[in-house]
């Protein structure tokens, strides 16, 4: 099987098999309790946080886990709510963040969405323009790299020029597609989510960022673990497995390889499909292992079951939106509702080799022309 959907979800290090019976069978003890043996485990808790800060650079702040990564962006934006605050984030952002925003909206709470540009980056001149005319925003969220394009978001830009106009904004990014990609470091965001499933980490496992000084409201109360902002007794060895596929992760993420797969894939299919449509800009504004297109007048679900009877997976777009026959990024960056059903994501990881790109193109090729005759 070749697999080509890592956007979705990674395969986990197999080594990280070891972490959960040491810390499930072994050193299986509640990290709240007083005696040694717990507090040793609770040791390793702050050794893998410890971890995760290194990616954040030299700014000063605090990691608390979370169930996912939809967790970590429910924290960041339901946790920062005051009375009559506004909230405004982009049109691109994962339904983890859309969707919260439009549950906020139909609550009374007032949002702002601002529009995409065609090459999927946040227009940030709209941002700004509102920013200026509308002093009571409590939090701007924008995301770091699109899931559906790769686009890359310059969010050290943007949260310079936001608290330029107004230093008492917020700012949350959600990080999910660039953490252990690309540099995060010293970027100024006060809130920053990441998850470990997208990084061959386990599932059900996710973090937040959070900045010194920053203070949040719970969203699970209980036991007041996490610095009383996610209470539950911690998942001990999906944490230290985190960390573990953190360090992993970064330092197997080759960008030159998967610029060569982007390149050998998106050629092959160029020179044998003529209406094809790359919606990914093909520049350094977008991450190499993400790539988005559209094949006119097929459904991509159509394509995409072809190719799995081929024993090869790609997505369609967020798997959290797989149920939507239309893509919204998509639409949001000019594209026809007709053309967004049409909408393929193909997305690289380590794990894959040269030869499977090459096949995975060459068979996708030859399905598309199969199909139209």
């Amino acid at each position: 099987m070749i697999y080509l959907d890592n956007a979705a979800t990674t395969k986990m290090y197999e080594e990280l098999v070891e972490i959960y019976k040491e810390f499930g069978c072994e050193k299986f003890f509640n990290p709240s309790s007083l005696y040694k043996p717990s507090l040793d485990v609770a040791l390793e808790i702050r050794k893998a946080k410890a971890k995760i800060l290194e990616f954040f650079g030299s700014q000063a702040g605090e990691i608390i886990f979370t169930g996912s990564a939809t967790e970590a962006n429910n924290l960041a934006i339901r946790g920062v709510l005051k009375k009559n605050s506004k909230i405004v984030i982009s049109e691109g952002e994962h339904p983890s963040v859309y969707n919260t925003i439009q549950d906020l909206k139909n609550n009374g709470v007032e949002c702002e969405i601002i529009p995409l540009q065609k090459d999927g980056l946040i227009d940030s001149q709209k941002l700004y323009n509102f920013v200026s005319q509308n002093k009571d925003i409590r939090l701007v969220s924008v995301m770091h790299v699109s899931n559906e394009t790769g686009a890359i978001n310059n969010i050290k830009e943007i949260v310079q020029n936001v608290k330029k106009i107004n230093p008492s904004i917020i700012f949350h990014s959600d990080g999910v597609q660039a953490f252990a990609k690309i540099d995060i470091k010293n970027l100024g965001v006060d809130l920053y989510s990441i998850s470990a499933h997208k990084i061959k980490g386990p599932k059900g496992i996710g973090a937040l960022y959070i900045k010194k000084g920053v203070r949040l409201n719970p969203i699970i109360t209980g036991g007041g673990q996490e610095n009383n902002l996610r209470s539950g007794t911690e998942n001990v060895a999906n944490i230290i497995a985190f960390a573990h596929a953190a360090r992993l992760y970064s330092q197997q993420y080759d960008i030159n390889k998967m610029l060569e797969f982007r390149t050998v894939f998106l050629d092959i299919l160029k020179k044998k499909i003529c209406d094809l449509i790359v919606t990914t800009q093909e520049n350094t504004n977008t991450v190499p292992h993400i790539i988005s297109l559209i094949i006119p007048k097929i459904k991509g679900e159509t394509l995409l079951h072809i190719m799995e009877s081929k024993d090869i997976l790609i997505g369609l777009g967020s798997a959290c939106s797989s149920r939507s026959k239309s893509n919204r990024v998509l639409q949001a960056m000019g594209y026809s509702s007709n053309l967004s059903e049409s909408s393929l994501r193909i997305s690289f990881s380590p794990d894959n080799s040269l030869e499977e790109v090459i096949t995975a193109a060459e068979t996708l090729a030859s399905a598309i022309l199969d199909f139209r005759k």
